[in-house]
């Protein structure tokens, strides 16, 4: 099966970019972890068969790829992000012209820290279901789980993050108690009106998918192109 690779990365580049970033928070070996991701897809391409569907497969390369590299990521506790967001307040001391960009990449960071309170599988379901969108039977597919576990441990990670959310960050809850580190920033852009869409929606999803496409994953194919 002839498969153009430069389409290939043009469609799943951003995404695996982004499984890449949310599993893993040094930015270095995140960047190190989508790369092997592709040196593996390249290496295997003339091996797939079409016995499932493409992005099956390429996502499930991704997971057993970045797997590895998330060995040693640390799984933290609902009690640990409250403390760190009790300590003091970080302030801003750039330029106005850059403060929504300073706001807006430090509560990425934070989205991506909320996602290490969940263990890796954990993590990765949550991923594929909230950030990637794919259904619970690709995601069984793709875990080697039932599709009922799968949503199981979907159900219980989103009402896990959902209510922490709740009760700290100004975004998902401008009503809350917030004890956001940098709540005096997202206020000063206000952030709130222009995520006002992300807010009716009232939804998990929608906060993660506005910050992929605010703030895009970078990508890492091209040196597999040349």
């Amino acid at each position: 099966m002839e498969i153009d690779r430069k389409n290939l990365v043009e469609q799943y580049g951003r995404m695996v970019a982004t499984i890449a970033h949310r599993m893993i928070q040094n930015k270095e070996i995140a960047k190190e972890a989508a790369q092997e991701v592709w040196y593996e897809i390249f290496k295997s391409l003339s091996s797939f068969n079409g016995n499932s569907e493409l992005s099956t497969w390429i996502y499930t390369i991704a997971k057993r790829t970045i797997l590895r590299y998330a060995q040693n990521e640390k799984v933290v506790t609902l009690l640990n992000l409250e403390q760190f967001r009790g300590l003091e307040e970080i302030e801003y001391s750039g330029s106005d012209e850059d403060r929504k960009e300073w706001v807006k990449e430090r509560c990425d960071w934070c989205l991506t820290a909320l996602n290490h309170c969940l263990n890796n599988d954990a993590r990765l379901i949550f991923i594929f279901k909230e950030n990637i969108g794919l259904s619970y039977k690709q995601i069984s597919s793709i875990m080697e789980m039932s599709v009922e576990n799968v949503r199981q441990i979907s159900s219980r990670s989103i009402t896990k993050i959902s209510h922490f959310m709740n009760d700290t960050c100004p975004l998902y809850n401008p009503v809350g108690t917030c004890k956001c580190r940098i709540c005096k920033q997202v206020y000063r852009i206000d952030l709130e009106k222009e995520y006002s869409t992300v807010l009716k929606m009232i939804r998990l999803a929608d906060l993660y998918h506005k910050f992929e496409k605010d703030l895009p994953r970078k990508n890492y194919w091209e040196k597999f192109l040349d």
